[in-house]
């Protein structure tokens, strides 16, 4: 049997690696545990085994992070049921509860700091921090308001970082390198250490981390298909955090940290369909402005902890300061797509009949690029700034013993936070392209002439979430083995905005018969929404056996309103909506956490129903191609998630993680012309009953561990499969039965996956060295197929990453 020579090319560089690896310093690890059994959580703000934790939780601790090579949440969402990750977004959905409108629907801490993103302009992405050093990961499926807030509609995703010890010095260190079939080489270092400075009064935590996640999609020329910059979307991360904990008195500890994460990616993920050839390793893309994304944030905090023999104090104040720089989109092919609308219908963008464009309606963007016949190559370049600077403060008060009748916490929450979203397309060559495709000057055309920096548009977005929460969960015993929780949360929540657009493309200028004058250029809003949410949950548990617990809680979520910026009523045809309400859930869950044989089978499954009403969505206008945001539509989301690990002798193990959801809508919605409260100039179907959220049904993930032994040294080999079915029921924008201009016949549910990766390696007293490879079917599905609109024909698409293969080596004392 012959091997391909990429396969042999990539093996002969692994094998030649690992040696030179091995004497690096590596991550502290237990390459051959994946016993969760174990672990302690703070789920419920208490330290508690997660097995006697009466919710539907997932736990990863820093050993088996590193033995299932989990690098970021996108590899821990394949082995965590019930959980759908979107990277193009960095949106997290648990148990099909997601949206890309208005607040979170994820909570995501780090510790005791939520540092989730509101949806306030165009890809208002969610910053999420890298997977090193840490104590844990904890996912928690469920509505999390009672303890967590908003932002915790559909479940909880929590960073737990290692605490400085003032008793014991310990380090670890992690070197890696891997090669990317077709692609270039990733590799990264980090090292970690800590220890008492004085003993038992002052101790220390650092750690340092840097990765480069190699490219393996080429930019090139669209006229030529010749590379500009090979393997493009390579990413680059630094990670520096610091700690200590000092205890001046008997009982109090207090934890200063700070936690500094920058991230640059140089290219999105996806590549032009029309001239890439994934069976041959070609993924290619031809946009001439860079899709880049540069993320920096900074976290500094000051948690302070007094312990006395009936209540623990904790106090916890956090500052978190995001900027991020990203192009989101490609400004060339929004704006041809949008030009061809124009162009197609034979107006200019005034709404005035032209003859040229109207006796040549040919496409502006074909399958493999733009089509400007005799213009020259054109460029437009789309800035998008996010930045978030938010302050938070939570005080709780907690019953000291664990075992007590009556476990209880109360708290108080405040939280400031302040974002900004400013978008803007570059556009120098707009008044030549004008000339072009419609023979008229700016003024005619659009009636404004480009901004002083060239801009075609820009949308500049600043909002403020405030938020004063009260809070209390206790569990009662009512028996030895029953018992009962109940959770109250009371907020009061205001947000507010202010709002500046301008440029020809911002549209006010734009509709039939509008002539350039005094309503033209730039416009400014604002507007605010204040709420008083109020969230409980109720919950019953029945420990059967040591061993084996029943559990049925019901719980409620839910997100903070908003306000929108206003349409330009001349350009869409109305007055649409400036604000929306909160949207919520309602979450009925049964569940059990059970061991078998002798404790060697742990299994946890929980089955849920969710009722998700006045959903906050998007709505796309036609007459003006503006989006705002408002309440539509109820859904249902059903299913459940299992988890089960199983040692079935001392050196066989198997693990699987599988989840199944059904989030549907249940009713036709849109906007009713006849109903005052929308101004919709017309009415439209946006959602049929029956359409689905963008979930995949089902996901499974298997694993199969042997333990061993290698000349006289702990040594273990690892397989896992993950899977995720495709969906076989249409989104709303897949659906012939919605409103015409919101249906999209080119857009397909994304095809099945499958994931085959394998780890093996030893331990070498101090030392885990360890071979991997991921994807070793080489799958390249095609993935978030997209255009621009339903009338572009060049379409783009991801993947999963090629075939890798990798060595990596840890060192710990």
């Amino acid at each position: 049997m012959t091997m391909a020579p990429r396969w042999r090319r990539l093996l002969l560089v692994a094998t030649t690696a690992l040696p030179i690896l091995a004497a690096a310093p590596g991550r502290a690890a237990e390459p051959g545990s994946t016993d969760v059994g174990e672990i302690v959580v703070t789920a419920t703000r208490q330290d508690q085994m997660v097995t006697k934790v009466p919710e539907s939780i997932s736990a990863f601790p820093a050993a088996k992070l590193a033995v299932l090579d989990v690098k970021s949440f996108q590899d821990l969402a394949k082995f965590t049921p019930g959980v759908a990750y979107d990277d193009a977004s960095h949106d997290i959905a648990i148990r099909g509860i997601s949206s890309t409108a208005g607040s979170g629907t994820t909570g995501i801490y780090i510790d005791d700091t939520p540092i989730q993103a509101r949806a306030l302009g165009q890809n208002s992405n969610n910053a999420l921090p890298a997977v090193f050093d840490l104590d844990r990961v904890e996912v928690l499926r469920g509505p999390q308001g009672t303890l967590f807030g908003a932002g915790s509609e559909g479940g909880t995703v929590r960073y737990i970082t290692p605490q400085p010890s003032l008793t014991t010095s310990s380090g670890d260190a992690h070197s890696e390198v891997s090669w990317t079939d077709d692609g270039a080489p990733s590799y990264e270092f980090g090292a970690a250490a800590g220890g008492p400075i004085v003993q038992d009064r002052l101790g220390f935590r650092i750690s340092a981390w840097g990765r480069r996640d190699g490219g393996w999609i080429d930019r090139v020329d669209d006229a030529t298909l010749e590379p500009t910059q090979r393997n493009a979307n390579w990413v680059d991360t630094l990670v520096l955090r610091g700690a200590l904990a000092w205890t001046p008195a008997d009982g109090l500890l207090i934890t200063p940290a700070v936690y500094w994460q920058d991230r640059d990616q140089n290219k999105d993920d996806f590549y032009w369909t029309g001239i890439s050839d994934p069976g041959a390793g070609r993924f290619l893309d031809g946009a001439p402005d860079r899709l880049a994304d540069k993320d920096r944030f900074v976290l500094p905090s000051l948690k302070i902890e007094y312990d006395t023999p009936a209540v623990k104090v904790i106090s916890t104040t956090s500052y978190y300061d995001r900027h991020e720089r990203v192009n989101g989109y490609s400004g060339t092919l929004y704006n041809l797509s949008y030009f061809q609308q124009l162009t197609g219908g034979g107006t200019d963008p005034m709404g005035a009949p032209c003859a040229q464009c109207a006796s040549d309606p040919s496409p502006l963007l074909l399958p493999a690029g733009p089509n400007l016949p005799g213009f020259g190559a054109y460029a437009a370049q789309t800035n998008i700034t996010n930045d978030q600077k938010n302050l938070t403060q939570e005080v709780r008060l907690q019953s000291a013993d664990p075992a007590g009748r009556l476990t209880w916490t109360v708290g108080a929450f405040y939280s400031y936070d302040s974002q900004r979203s400013v978008e803007e397309i570059n556009d120098p060559q707009l008044p030549a392209l004008t000339q072009y495709l419609w023979g008229e000057d700016m003024l005619t055309a659009w009636g404004e002439d480009l901004l002083a920096n060239g801009d075609d548009y820009i949308n500049d977005t600043t909002g403020h979430d405030r938020q004063i929460a009260l809070f209390g969960d206790a569990t009662w015993a009512l028996a030895s083995q029953l018992k009962l929780n109940l959770g109250l949360r009371y907020a009061w929540t205001h947000f507010d905005y202010r709002n500046l657009n301008d440029g020809p493309q911002d549209l006010l200028c734009t509709a039939p018969g509008t002539s350039p004058g005094p309503d033209c250029g730039a416009a400014a809003a604002s507007g605010g929404k204040d709420e008083h949410p109020f969230t409980p949950k109720l919950g019953l548990s029945y420990q059967v056996t040591p061993d084996d617990l029943l559990y049925a809680t019901i719980s409620k979520g839910y997100r903070i309103g908003g306000a929108t910026p206003p349409l330009p009523a001349d350009a869409c045809g109305g007055v649409f909506p400036t604000s929306y309400g909160s949207d919520t859930v309602w979450d009925y869950e049964a569940g059990l956490k059970a061991r078998f044989f002798d404790r060697r089978l742990q299994v946890s499954a929980s089955g849920f129903y969710i009722r998700w009403n006045n959903i906050q969505q998007s709505i796309y206008v036609p007459t003006c191609g503006i989006q705002f945001t408002t309440n539509l539509g109820d859904a249902v989301s059903q299913g459940f998630d299992l988890q089960a690990d199983w040692r079935l002798s001392d050196a066989f193990q198997i693990n699987a993680a599988i989840g199944y959801t059904d989030a549907h809508y249940t009713h036709d919605s849109g906007l009713d012309a006849n109903d005052p409260g929308t101004g919709a100039p017309e009415s439209f179907v946006v959602v049929k009953k029956g359409d689905v959220l963008d979930i995949a049904p089902w996901t499974v993930s298997l694993g199969g561990q042997v333990n061993t032994s290698l000349a006289g040294h702990p040594a273990f080999v690892r397989m896992d499969f993950e899977f995720a079915s495709r969906r076989t029921h249409p989104l709303p924008n897949e659906d012939p039965g919605v409103d015409p201009t919101f249906y999209d016949p080119g857009l397909v549910p994304d095809p099945p996956t499958y994931q085959l990766s394998a780890r093996a390696g030893v331990t070498l007293g101090s030392w885990d060295v360890a071979v991997y490879g991921q994807n070793l079917l080489n799958a390249h599905p095609k993935l978030g197929l997209s255009h621009q609109d339903q009338y572009t024909l060049l379409y783009v698409a991801t993947t999963l990453r090629p075939l890798t293969l990798g060595v990596a080596a840890s060192y710990r004392y």
